[in-house]
Parts: structure tokens; C-alpha cells; sequence
């Protein structure tokens, strides 16, 4: 705990000294207006590049690190989230109703990263984002999928507090239609955020600038590091639904603390299945404890900030600057809690070690037995004659009577 709080010390005051350093030239980041003259028509073109703004804009220099971090991100995404669905799709003890949202969260999750890092690194490689289409491909899913992972993470929340509240009930109370409807009702308001955008301007775009006349649309991610995603409205609703997520998810966790202590002061009059039931409570306590902590963390600063931003506290420049480096970390929320999940790495590699050994020694065995086969039936399929039923001696008898 102490080497955890001291890193995240040393990260703020690194941001901080960034933040220090940033130029405040309001012409490093911001619009480009050209005026095209048609004939006698004059129009102006407001034009926005991302490339020069952000942390890479201001410290190119950094681009090799940034990479290798968006590559470390998504290689331990993909592990993680994979040795998990493994796990509850081979694991009898997995299948549990409620763990269906744990498959969707893992899902959900492996799409983010990859919606996100590899057009990032495309982004650092080439300085330019991949196109205009793709842009709003990305705005889409950006603005979507955090909002489904969060209410996924809270059903699961309200999930276990059944499980340890009324575990005799658990059965009854989560039943496949009701799965269904909390599954539907996540999914519906992940859409609120899109939804918005498109009845706002009638189109799905990619973010857009309040400040500027006309709230032109800007088919551009603000920096190289930053999706592609929605100002105005757009984010003001989206930040609106992940604060309410946390909220429920926070009061979900008081709520499973509560009767795991209650559960605990009384353990000396328990026994038999009810004491077991009390370990697991409080294990299961302290591991979505450690979950909600962790998610706290890493999604708190990318709303402070852009809470501070919008306001005016922090100049654009700088608070670009920081959503870079807060979106990452946002971003690694769940490997976090992946990095203390080992029982999750060692019981699925060993499960995948012995399934594939059996794959191995079956494949052996199906090669192995034509040749078994052939050597049985070699006797019977030789045309040549047994040795000792050739008619040697009796040719010898005819010749020699001749």
C-alpha cells in the first residue's frame, strides 16, 4: 500500500511539473481559419490539427515510450480478459448466473483497447489519424463502450451483494429473464450519450467546439493521444451516466461491507456451512473493495479534469495535456485489478497447459493407430508365400524322374 501511494505521488507531481512546463502560446493547439475565394463567393474553411497539441505534441520525443506503453496495455487486456473467458467457459464452479456480466465486461473491455491503442500508435507513428470515417467510428464506440463497462461493473456489484446478502435466495432472485432485462438496460443507457449527439445535430459526429460560432463539427481527435470524442452535450452526459454508475456502484459497496461486518461480528456463534459462507463473504468483500478502489482511482482524474477544463480553471493547452495522460490511465482500470488477479493467470494456463496436452496425446493416438492397424493385416495382405510352404521339393522330384 505505501509503494502504491508513493507512485502515485511521484505520477501527480510528474504530471504537475508537465503541466508547468507547457507552453501557453494559444497558436501551439487550437483552429486555423483559411479564406477560399470561388469566383466572387468567399468562404471561410476552419481547419484543426491535432498533431502539434498534447503531451506528443509538446514532448515528440516521448513517442517510442508511448508506444510501447499502448502496446503493453493492449497485449495484457487481451491476456487478461481471454484467461478470464477461458476460465468461465471451461470451469463448471464459473457458470454462475451472475457471471454473465463478467463475460460482458470483459468483451467490453477488449473492445475499448482496441478501439483505442492501435489507431493511437498509427496516430504517433504517421501524425495523422487514420481518416474522417474512422474518426466517427471511434467517436461512436468511445462514447458508448466506458459507459457500458461502468453500468456492466455495477450490475455485477449489485450481483454480488445478493450473492452475500440473501445467498439461499440468490437462485430464485437471479433468474435468466431478469439477466436479460439488467443486460438490455445496460446496453440502452451506454446509447444515451450517442443518442444525444444525433439529436443535437441529426448525425452522428465526432466531437464538436461550443465556444466556436456554429459549433462546427471536427471530424479530428483533440490530440494524437485522444480518441476521437464528443464535446458539448455529448461528454456532459456522458460524464453525467459514469458519475451516476459510480455512485451506485459506491453505495452497492457499503452496502456488502455492512453485511460482511455485521456477518463478522457475530462469527463465534457460527458454524458448519455458515462460517465457510463467512469466508467467503468477507474474500469476496475485500476483492470488489479492491475493484471499486481501483476503478475510483483511475477514472476520478479524467473527470476532474475535464470538469476543470470546462470551467475554465485549467487553460486548454495544458488540460489537453493532461486528458492524454489521465485517458491512459483510465484506460488501465482493469489490468490493475488483472495485476492482483493471479489465481486468474495460473489456473487458466494450467487448465489450457492439460487441455492441450490431452489435444496433443489424442492427435497421437489417431496417428498412431492406422500404423497399428497395418502391421496386424501386413501378415495376411503378403502375396509372397510362407517360406516353408514352398514346393521346393517336389519340382526337384519331377526334374529328377525326368
Amino acid at each position: 500500500m505505501k509503494n502504491t501511494t508513493v507512485a502515485m505521488i511521484t505520477a501527480v507531481a510528474a504530471v504537475t511539473r508537465i503541466m508547468e512546463n507547457t507552453s501557453e502560446n494559444p497558436g501551439v493547439c487550437g483552429f486555423v481559419t483559411r479564406n477560399i475565394t470561388s469566383g466572387n463567393v468567399v468562404t471561410s474553411v476552419t481547419s484543426y490539427d491535432p498533431a502539434p497539441c498534447g503531451l506528443y505534441g509538446n514532448y515528440p520525443a516521448s513517442q517510442p515510450v508511448l508506444i510501447f506503453i499502448l502496446v503493453i496495455m493492449t497485449a495484457w487486456s487481451l491476456f487478461g480478459n481471454g484467461c478470464l473467458l477461458y476460465l468461465v467457459f471451461t470451469e463448471k464452479n464459473m457458470r454462475e448466473a451472475g457471471n454473465i456480466f463478467l463475460c460482458a465486461l470483459a468483451l467490453a473491455d477488449m473492445a475499448q483497447i482496441l478501439v483505442y491503442a492501435p489507431p493511437t500508435v498509427y496516430n504517433l507513428v504517421h501524425g495523422e489519424i487514420l481518416g474522417e470515417g474512422w474518426c466517427r467510428v471511434q467517436a461512436f464506440l468511445m462514447k458508448f463502450l466506458p459507459v457500458l463497462s461502468i453500468y456492466l461493473q455495477t450490475s455485477l456489484w449489485i450481483c454480488r451483494f445478493i450473492y452475500i446478502a440473501f445467498p439461499l435466495d440468490y437462485a430464485s432472485i437471479m433468474t435468466k429473464r431478469r439477466l436479460a432485462v439488467a443486460m438490455a438496460a445496460c446496453l440502452l443507457i451506454a446509447l444515451v450519450t450517442p443518442v444525444v449527439g444525433l439529436a443535437r445535430v441529426g448525425t452522428v459526429q465526432s466531437w464538436t467546439v461550443d465556444e466556436y460560432p456554429g459549433a462546427v463539427d471536427i471530424a479530428q481527435p483533440i490530440s494524437l493521444m485522444l480518441s476521437c470524442l464528443s464535446g458539448g452535450a455529448e461528454v456532459d452526459s456522458m460524464m453525467a451516466l459514469i458519475s451516476v454508475g459510480l455512485t451506485i456502484s459506491f453505495i452497492t459497496a457499503c452496502l456488502i461491507y455492512k453485511v460482511a461486518w455485521d456477518s463478522g461480528k457475530n462469527q463465534e456463534k457460527l458454524t458448519g456451512i455458515a462460517k465457510d459462507q463467512l469466508k467467503h463473504k468477507l474474500a469476496a468483500a475485500k476483492t470488489l473493495g479492491i475493484i471499486f478502489g481501483v476503478q475510483l482511482i483511475t477514472w476520478l482524474p479524467s473527470t476532474i479534469n475535464t470538469f476543470l477544463w470546462k470551467t475554465g480553471v485549467i487553460a486548454p493547452n495544458k488540460g489537453v495535456i493532461a486528458a492524454d495522460i489521465f485517458f491512459i490511465v483510465t484506460m488501465t482500470s482493469t489490468f490493475l485489478v488483472f495485476a492482483n488477479s493471479k489465481n486468474i493467470y495460473r489456473r487458466a494456463l494450467t487448465s489450457m497447459y492439460y487441455n492441450i496436452r490431452k489435444i496433443i496425446q489424442w492427435v497421437g493416438e489417431i496417428e498412431i493407430i492406422p500404423l497399428v492397424m497395418l502391421r496386424m493385416r501386413r501378415p495376411e495382405s503378403n502375396s509372397r508365400p510362407d517360406p516353408v510352404r514352398k514346393p521346393i521339393q517336389p519340382i526337384i522330384e519331377y526334374e529328377t524322374t525326368v
